[in-house]
Formats: structure tokens, sequence, C-alpha cells
């Protein structure tokens, strides 16, 4: 039972109780021979349980990886994880990966967590999330994701690391904050402009599309309701002494109209899970591309600081040395703190050009994917929706061949020349 696991504290996800204990060392990393190519993963998300008690209740996942990897010891491990769990890796990589798409997690929900299907769409999501981070040719590197993958000591790791990341960046609250403080940023790349238009309007393309699936599944589970509304009263009608030929034909009918209702469910739920949840994830992922635009911003201001940084330090040079208070003994300092500056300001204009050409490569990928995402899942919706559409012909033309054989043809006792051929 998930309920007796290592990582299931039933405390919510805020919880610390154990932050006072030392981080365990990890064990040493067995050396894997290094391919030179891409590492691949292979990550399922499956057997959602609930633990804790009814108030604070949350669903435990296990986590299958299969990698080639160097980075970790093993080629295949499990491990178990919760929604918070998958929640602080995104924040935690949005953090780390300046410039970079991180695909997001589903959003929370404060109700009907526990509905059968509410967990089915999750499970699914987590799973397709987890995959693209962990084959994403930057992120698949980051030790975060190492930490979320491997480790069976997770709720107190993920604790220290907290600690090491406020200690590290001051927070992502902090860095947020630089920005506002800091100068106003004006943007010089006019593509980046162009970019944020689109964005909008391909939100707001994408929310209008999730509206009408919407609209189209819930008229596919009514039309689905009077399906079998029309089935149940055609099998109460045969159950009356109406003789065995029709009672028996009105049977056949009930039970063909029953099969259209699950075929118009299933219909309904496909809907739901193909086509609905690739718009879902994309305009969450709009979201990510904006969080990637945002760091570049802030890594900008990074670099105007340590400018600002540099022209303090110079300026507190000049004044000392005209007014003889820098000995010949304390010059070759004072100069190396200017280099030490300039070398930082460097380093952070190298960082602002690297984050910029990373953004443009990052919103070049994120339409190739969603271009092949789309494609994918409009193939399978279609794909079922054909094979059940075939089904549901091969049945009416069953119920037909029924009918006919309980028609009289020629021959049979009619009226000479009289042959019916057909039924309605």
């Amino acid at each position: 039972m998930v309920g007796s696991a290592k990582e299931g504290d039933v405390n919510d996800d805020d919880g610390d109780d154990d932050d006072d204990k030392p981080l365990r060392p990890r064990p040493p990393q067995a050396e894997r021979k290094e391919t030179g190519l891409q590492p691949v993963f292979t990550i399922t998300v499956d057997d959602p349980q609930k633990v804790g008690d009814p108030i604070r209740a949350f669903t435990m996942y296990t986590v299958h990886t299969k990698t080639t990897s160097p980075m970790f010891s093993k080629p295949s491990f499990s491990v178990l994880r919760r929604y918070s769990d998958f929640l602080w890796l995104y924040e935690t990589l949005a953090i780390n990966n300046p410039g970079v798409v991180v695909p997001p997690v589903p959003e929370k929900s404060p109700f009907g967590r526990f509905d059968d299907q509410f967990v089915r769409q999750r499970r699914t999501a987590l799973e397709n999330c987890i995959n693209k981070i962990a084959n994403h040719p930057v992120l698949c590197k980051d030790t975060d994701l190492r930490l979320f993958l491997e480790s069976d000591t997770f709720s107190l790791d993920i604790k220290h690391r907290k600690a090491e990341i406020a200690n590290e960046r001051g927070g992502l609250m902090a860095s947020i904050g630089q920005s506002i403080t800091g100068p106003r940023f004006v943007e010089m790349d006019e593509w980046f402009d162009r970019q944020k238009v689109y964005l909008d309007v391909l939100e707001s393309q994408l929310r209008g599309l999730a509206k009408a699936i919407d609209v189209v599944s819930r008229q596919r589970n009514e039309l689905a309701n009077a399906l079998g509304e029309f089935a149940q009263t055609v099998s109460d009608l045969a159950g009356s002494d109406l003789g065995q030929s029709l009672s028996q034909s009105l049977e056949a009918m009930a039970e063909l109209e029953g099969k259209a209702q699950e075929t118009e469910s299933a219909q309904a739920r496909a809907d739901q899970a193909t086509l609905l949840s690739t718009v879902d994830e994309y305009a969450r992922l709009i979201n990510s591309v904006r969080m990637a635009f945002s760091s570049r911003v802030r890594v900008y201001h990074a670099w105007q600081n340590a400018e600002g940084e540099l022209r303090r330090i110079k300026q507190t040079h000049e004044r000392n040395r005209a007014q003889g208070k820098i000995g010949s003994d304390r010059l070759g300092y004072s100069y190396s703190q200017i280099g030490e500056a300039e070398r930082r300001v460097l380093e952070a204009k190298q960082e602002f050009d690297h984050v910029s050409r990373l953004v443009k490569s990052e919103v070049a990928r994120f339409e190739q994917e969603r271009i092949e995402d789309f494609k994918k899942s409009l193939e399978h919706l279609l794909d079922d929706m054909i094979a059940r559409q075939k089904a549901t012909i091969h049945a009416r033309e069953a119920f037909q061949q029924l009918l006919l054989k309980k028609v009289p043809v020629a021959g049979s006792g009619g009226p000479k020349g009289n042959t019916v051929t057909s039924a309605a």
C-alpha cells in the first residue's frame, strides 16, 4: 500500500516536519559509458493511490524511469511522488534554467481531486510533462531532475534543496523584486515584441477551441443519455405482450441503441482525453514561454546591476586617487577590484546574449512540438472515431439482416410476385 511509503508524509504540500534532520549523503554514482548522444528517457506515471486521512489526503503516483543517461547509477528505477513534488520540480527547473521553456504540470484543482476521471487525466498530464522535461536537451542534465527521478529520500532532500536555492538565489520573489526595482527594461529586439503579440493571439485561439470542444463533448453526452433513454423505452416495450417475433426485434433494437449510447459516451471521453488535453497543455505552455521571456528580463537586470556596480567601483577609485587616499601599495588591489567588476559585467552580458538566443531556439522548439503534438492528437482522435463508426455501421447492418430474416419473401406464402427486399 502506498500509504506506507517514505515520501508519503500525510501533511499538506508545504509541511516541513523534518527540516532539522541531516541531509543523507548520496551513494556514489557508478560510472557508465558516455555515448556522446542525447540520453533517452522513457517514464511512466501510474498506480495512483489515495494516501492519508480524509482531511489531508493526497494522491501518490509511482514513477518508473528507464534511461540511457550516464547521470544515473542504474538504467531503470522507480520512486513514489505526489503532485506537489511535480510542481516543485517545474518551479525549480524554471529558476535553474533561465530562457528554457519548461513543460508545465497540470493546474491545481481544489475540488474533485479524487474523482476517477480527474485522477486519470492528471496522471496522463503528469506523465506527458515529465517525459518532455526528461527528454529536453537542457533540462535532462539538471541535477534537480535527477533528484526527483532517483531519490529514495525525496521528502527530506527536497527541503534541504529549498534551503540551498533560497541561499543561492534569494528565492524567486527576490529575483522578481530585482526586476521591479531595477531600471525599466526597454526591448531592443523586435522579435520578442512580435512573439508576445503572437502568444496572446494563440492563447485566445486555444481558449476558444477548448470551449468549442467542451461544448461538443457535452452534446455527445446529452445524445448518449437520450439514446440510453430510448433504448430503455424500447426494451420495456419489448417486454409487453406483442408476440415473440416483434418482441425479439424490439429487444435487438434496444441492444443496438444501447451500443450507440456507449459509442457516444466513449467518443465524448475521447474528445476530453485527446484533443482537449492537448489544447489545455499548450495553453499552459504559453505561460511557460512567457516565464522564459521574463527570465531573460531578470538576466538583463543582473547585467545592468553589474554595470552599475562597475561604475560605482570606478568612481570610488577615481575619487580616492584624486584625493591621494590610494597609496602605491593599495593601487594594485584597487585595479584588481575594477578588473573583477569588469569580468562580472562581461559574464553578465554574455549570459544575457546566451539567454536571448536560447529563448529564440526554445520558441522554435515549442512551435515544432506544437504542430507534431496536435497532429498526433488529431490522428488518434480520428482513428478512434472511425473505428467506432465502423463498429456502429456493422451493428446496424447486423440488425437490418435480422429484420430481413423475419420478413416473408416471394414463395413463402405471400401474394405471388410480391417480394420484399428491405425493411425499415
